[in-house]
Parts: structure tokens; C-alpha cells; sequence
């Protein structure tokens, strides 16, 4: 049974001198780090910070592996977690002895003191209270001399109540190479175990199928097992093979057992989910939770809880037949994400089954606290027939609502898609397409009306050729777009093209127009005026954009590839990937270079979505990543109200936040309003659009 709680890893590799260095070391153990921290497979949680959960380092010494492994067993106690130890490296039994020691960077096959003595840590790590059990996988040459004595572990705090799972390389007479078992385990973790259940266990069976694939070692493995408060099994990973192996009838998804699982172990221990989770099996767990004996009432919230998710995976079976139903002819992956990205839900909650999945969470993780119980669901349903637009509301869906009370929240949904979706659609473009080396002279202006109306289209010259006289030309253009519009449309987007030097430098929401900056009371989004220019390369690189917009739809992940100093220094060598198509996604940079709008020249041919800190932030150990996919479904339209928070210093405390972060963003509409500027055909803008 796979547990709710967190888990925690810890991934060294240590190199030594005296041993000479192991040219495959780094690349094993980030592998590993990979699988291990994966989601869908080890469901650990990566950590940052002195010592981070991957710890590949030429200069450890022992004492970094022990405050490594202490700082990483805190966490797993203050979670009640699993701990997860991985040993990379060189490895020595002294004389006459079989006790394992962990060679860092000055060690010495002379002295025990120089290393670590590995069976000692793993007894400790294992006798922590409040570590919900260990596993360490162990790649040094005599590997086994790590596996604690049982009677050591059983004489300990807790009295031998614990758990503890130790994999290793090679036998205590045995050397290592290469790395074997770090890169066979990955591939199997990798592929899924034939044959297992829904979760790894270091047991014999993966130890077989390790023993077929690393050979001239001996891999090998020990299990102690005498917790019985433990919530589940001690697993290494999830089993994807096993996932594919699932009976056509399995109605839940990785979110509903996680919640219905965290509930059954916290109202009964001893309570464990079947395999299969069908609609039969839920129906009778509802209904035992609320016809069968109460036990122990000490526990009834935990009950009445258990039948809530219960229900509500049942709910959303039944709702995803409605959907399908409906719209059979419309549904497809892409619409369900899009409709999941309008509702507010994260990229990942569509997962593997887009439908399955995007319903658990719309019922599960949705919900708020003090709605209606069905609200997250009826938002969600409310997306999708906003995303369908078939122009004729369906009877069946609006039945739907009305039977689960909920009929105001999805007309009220419904309203604010249909109000959102006008005001995206009436939008000044204001392009600085002429200034080649500074400021322009003049701006243009479009005004758009949705699809069905031409835009209207104005040029203002600039007082002066600076950032002032630009304010001042987009200030006009301003005050003229809203004389044309007809009432009661408001003008709440603006787009500014402008080119690469200036996109580097000038933040357009923060001009001054009239008694207000311009993000105030409007959302800006930033364009490269080069998509503009008259180019024979526009149709080719507004093409390109399309498909990369298109598969970062599809993707089931934030879709930024980010591009780190090292990458920048080797210009040639990055227009090089560009122009081979290694970077088709969004395009992130971690850093601020000084040569911003260099950069910004190279790139912005290429990626459609270009984002990076602002030269004043202050990025650190993966923050800008971590803020942009923890708000990627809210771009780019987010960042308006995070300049504002910005401004008003509501997140001056913050080491990085969404304000810190400057984006140049190309989407479908953006490119759709570019389609005249491309060669394709012989037209007049004003014709063609």
C-alpha cells in the first residue's frame, strides 16, 4: 500500500583522491536523484539549502555525511516520513573487520576516522523516533559490509520497533564498478518491475531482476521489519509497469487513492485499500462508513471523512460518463487541460487521465472550505462547456447542477469565463517596431474588437525620442482607443511590442499615463516587436511558435526549459541547439545576465515564451523555477497583479516572487495578430486583419 505521507531522500557521492575518480559518479547519482524525486515514481521531496537532498561534492569530509544524513532524518521525523539514504562512491572493510566505511574526499583505506562507518549511520537513521523507516541503497565496493546487526538495531531507543531496507552493490569481499547497480536500479525504476504490485520493495524480486542486469557483483539485500504502527509498506517506488496492468474497471486516479488511503490509516490503522479501487468497491465503503458499527468514536471525524472521499470519487466516475457523454465529438486532452488551466488548477492536475484526473481534483483539492460541496466540480464543468463553445448551453449539464445544489456557483463560473474571454478580447497592441538602437520616434497603435471586427489602427509621434515621450505616446494612444470603444466595454489589456534592447531594460506597466501607471489599471503583457517587422522569416518562426505552443499544451508539465551562466557563456554553441530544435519550449533564464539584450536577440526568434529575473531580484538555489511553476496556469496574465504587489511592497520579505520575474510572452492570439505581418500573401494590413 503506498503511504500518503512524505517521503525524504538523500542522494552522496563522494569522490576520494586517494581511491582516483569515478568518472560516471555525478552522472548516476543525479539519475537517481531523478527517479527517487519523481512524482510518479520515488515521490520524494527534493531539498535545497547546505545540504541539499543531492550531494555530489569532490571535497566532503565525514562530518558533511553525517550532518547531511542528520539534517535529512529531522525532516523525515518532523514529517513522520519515509527516509531514503543513497551511498555513491569508494568504500573499504578494514582487516579482519566487515563493517562498511564511506570514503570522502580525504580518506584513507589507513584510517577508519577518515571515513564514515556506514552500518553505524543506518542504525541510527533507523532508531530515530518518528522516522516512519529507512531505505538505503549502498554502491561502494563491499557494499554488504553496510547492513546494520539486527541485535544492535533491536537494542536500540526504540526497542527494535522500526524498519529498515538496505540494498547493496556487491558482497563484503566484493569491489564495484562503474556504477552498475545505481544505473540498473534507475532502469528498472525507470520501466516498472514485471510482476510486482503497485509499489518496488528491496526485496527479492527486484534483487533478481538487479542480479540479471549488473554482473561480476554480487547485489544484495536485508529487510528488518518490527514496526507495527507503520502505515504502509516500506517502498522504494511506484511500479509504472504495474499501472498499465490495472483492470478496465479501476475508477480512481493517483490523487483519489492518495486522499481516500491518508483517510482509511488515519480512522483504522489496520485498514487497507484493495488493489483495484471500482466503483463497486467505494459504493460499499460509503456505505459502510455510514451504516457499519462505529468502533471507536474517538476517530469519527476520520470516518465521516473517509465516506466524503468516498463519495466523492464516485461523483466524479459518474461525472466523467456525463462529460463524455455530452460532448463525445469535443473532448479531447487538450480541451480538458485548457478547461483545467481556466478553472485555476495547477498543469500538473490533469496528470495521465486529463478527465479522471482534473474531476478528482476539481472534488478533492478544489473545493473551498466554506462553498458548496460540489463547487470545484461545478467550476470545472462550467470550463469545459466554456471551452467546448458549441453556443448552446446543454440541458443535461445545467440538470446536473441543479440536482447537486450548485446551480448558482456554475452559472456564476460561466459568467466569469464569458466576461473574461470579452475583455481578452478587446485589446491595444502598441508597437515601438521602429526604434532600432534606442527610442522611437513615433508608436503605432491596433485597436481589437475580437475577431469579427477590423481593428482600427492609429500612429503617434513621440515629443522627444526617450522613455518619456513614449509614456507620452501610449498615454494618447490610450485616449484614443477608449474613444472608440463602444459602451460598456472597458479596456483592461494592452499589449506593447517593443525590441530586444529595450525589452531588457524598460518595463512598460510601470510608465506613468496620465495620474496612474500604466499596470495599475490595466494588464500589460510584453511582445518583441521583431514578429512585426516585415521579415521573409516571420511565417517560418510564427509556424514554429505554433507547434511549440501546441506541445507545451499538451505537456503534463511546466514547460520551461531553463538555460543556467554556463549555457550563456557558449553563445555559439547555444544558437547552435536553437537552430537544431533543442529548445522547443518555453525558454526560462535563472539569472539576470549583463548581457540581457544580447540574449534576448538570440532567443526571441526561437522560443515563443522568454522569462527571467529582474536585474534588482535576488535568485537563489532554484527559486525562480519553483515561483514560475508554482504560478505557470495563472500566466501571463499573473504577473499584473504580482507587479502590483510589487509595488505596494506586500512581498518585500520575499527571497524571490512572481513580481521579481520579467517575461516576453507569445501566445495563439498574440500570433494570430501577427499573421498579416508574415509574406505569405500580398495584402494591405488594414485588409488583412
Amino acid at each position: 500500500m503506498t503511504g500518503g505521507l512524505a517521503r525524504h531522500v538523500l542522494v552522496i557521492g563522494a569522490q576520494c583522491r586517494a581511491m582516483g575518480t569515478l568518472t560516471r559518479l555525478e552522472q548516476a547519482a543525479r539519475e537517481l536523484h531523478d527517479v527517487l524525486t519523481d512524482p510518479a515514481l520515488g515521490g520524494c521531496r527534493a531539498r535545497v539549502g547546505e545540504y541539499p537532498s543531492l550531494l555530489v561534492n569532490r571535497e566532503l569530509q565525514p562530518a558533511d555525511i553525517r550532518k547531511a544524513v542528520e539534517e535529512a532524518m529531522q525532516q523525515a521525523k518532523a514529517d513522520g516520513a519515509v527516509l531514503v539514504v543513497a551511498l555513491l562512491g569508494h568504500g573499504f572493510t578494514p582487516p579482519q573487520q566487515t563493517e562498511l566505511y564511506f570514503m570522502v574526499s580525504d580518506s584513507t583505506t589507513e584510517s577508519v576516522s577518515s571515513a564514515v562507518n556506514v552500518r553505524q549511520l543506518l542504525t541510527e537513521a533507523a532508531d530515530e523516533a518518528g522516522v516512519d523507516g529507512v531505505i538505503a541503497l549502498v554502491d561502494t565496493c563491499h557494499a554488504s559490509g553496510a547492513t546494520p546487526d539486527t541485535g544492535q538495531v533491536a537494542g536500540g531507543i526504540r526497542a527494535g520497533r522500526t524498519r529498515l531496507s538496505v540494498l547493496t552493490a556487491a558482497a563484503a569481499d566484493q569491489p564495484a564498478r562503474d556504477m552498475r547497480l545505481t544505473f540498473a536500479l534507475v532502469k528498472v525504476l525507470a520501466e516498472g518491475l514485471a510482476g510486482a504490485g503497485s509499489e518496488v520493495f528491496v526485496g527479492r524480486m527486484l534483487t533478481k531482476e538487479l542480479r540479471e542486469r549488473v554482473s561480476g557483483q554480487t547485489v544484495g539485500w536485508m529487510e528488518y521489519d518490527n514496526d507495527p504502527f507503520a502505515l504502509g509498506g516500506l517502498w522504494l517506488a511506484r511500479n509504472r509497469r504495474y499501472r498499465s496492468q490495472r483492470a478496465a474497471d479501476e475508477v480512481v486516479g493517483p490523487l483519489g487513492r492518495q486522499e481516500l488511503q491518508q483517510a482509511v490509516e488515519m480512522w483504522r490503522v489496520q485498514r487497507h485499500l484493495p488493489e483495484r479501487l471500482t466503483r463497486t468497491t467505494l459504493t460499499e465503503l460509503h456505505d459502510f462508513v455510514h451504516t457499519g458499527p462505529v468502533e471507536d468514536e474517538a476517530s469519527a471525524d476520520w470516518r465521516i471523512r473517509v465516506g466524503d472521499v468516498a463519495g466523492a470519487l464516485v461523483e466524479c466516475a459518474q461525472t466523467g460518463e456525463l462529460l463524455s457523454s455530452v460532448f463525445a465529438t469535443a473532448l479531447t486532452s487538450d480541451l480538458l487541460r485548457a478547461a483545467g488551466r481556466l478553472a485555476g488548477f495547477p498543469l500538473e492536475a490533469a496528470g495521465a487521465v486529463p478527465l479522471r484526473d482534473l474531476l478528482e481534483y476539481a472534488a478533492l483539492s478544489a473545493q473551498p472550505v466554506d462553498g458548496a460541496r460540489w463547487q470545484g466540480l461545478a467550476r470545472f464543468m462550467a470550463a469545459v462547456e466554456h471551452q467546448v463553445d458549441s453556443g448552446v448551453e446543454d440541458p443535461q449539464m445545467r440538470k446536473w447542477a441543479q440536482q447537486h445544489g450548485v446551480i448558482t456557483e456554475f452559472n456564476d463560473a460561466l459568467a466569469e469565463f464569458s466576461q473574461s474571454r470579452q475583455q481578452q478580447e478587446v485589446r491595444l497592441v502598441v508597437s515601438l517596431a521602429g526604434a532600432w538602437a534606442d527610442w522611437p520616434e513615433e508608436v503605432d497603435a491596433w485597436l481589437l474588437l475580437g475577431q469579427s471586427a477590423l481593428p482600427a489602427r492609429e500612429r503617434f509621434g513621440c515629443e522627444s525620442v526617450d522613455r518619456i515621450g513614449v509614456g507620452k505616446a501610449i498615454k494618447a494612444a490610450l485616449d484614443w482607443a477608449r474613444s472608440r470603444l463602444p459602451a460598456p466595454e472597458l479596456l483592461m489589456h494592452v499589449d506593447v511590442a517593443a525590441p530586444a534592447h529595450l525589452l531588457a531594460q524598460w518595463q512598460p506597466e510601470e510608465e506613468k499615463v496620465g495620474r496612474s501607471l500604466l499596470g495599475v489599471h490595466h494588464v500589460v503583457v510584453a511582445r518583441w516587436s521583431g514578429r512585426l517587422d516585415p521579415s521573409e522569416d516571420n511565417a517560418e518562426i510564427n509556424d514554429t511558435a505554433r507547434k511549440t505552443l501546441n506541445a507545451m499544451a499538451s505537456c503534463g508539465k511546466v514547460p520551461v526549459e531553463w538555460v543556467d551562466p554556463a549555457v550563456l557563456v557558449d553563445q555559439p554553441g547555444l544558437e547552435h541547439a536553437l537552430m537544431t530544435g533543442q529548445y522547443a519550449t518555453a525558454v526560462g533564464l535563472d539569472h539576470h545576465p549583463q548581457d540581457l539584450h544580447e540574449i534576448l536577440g538570440l532567443l526571441l526568434p526561437y522560443a515563443p515564451i522568454i522569462l527571467w529575473p529582474r536585474a534588482d531580484a535576488r535568485p537563489a538555489n532554484g527559486q525562480v523555477q519553483t515561483v514560475v511553476q508554482q504560478n505557470w496556469h495563472d500566466l501571463p496574465d499573473g504577473f499584473a497583479e504580482a507587479y502590483r504587489s510589487r509595488w505596494k511592497g506586500s512581498h518585500a520579505d520575499c527571497p524571490v516572487c512572481l513580481g521579481d520575474i520579467r517575461a516576453v510572452w507569445h501566445d495563439e492570439a498574440w500570433l494570430n495578430f501577427c499573421r498579416p505581418f508574415e509574406n505569405r500573401i500580398v495584402a494591405a494590413l488594414e485588409e488583412e486583419l
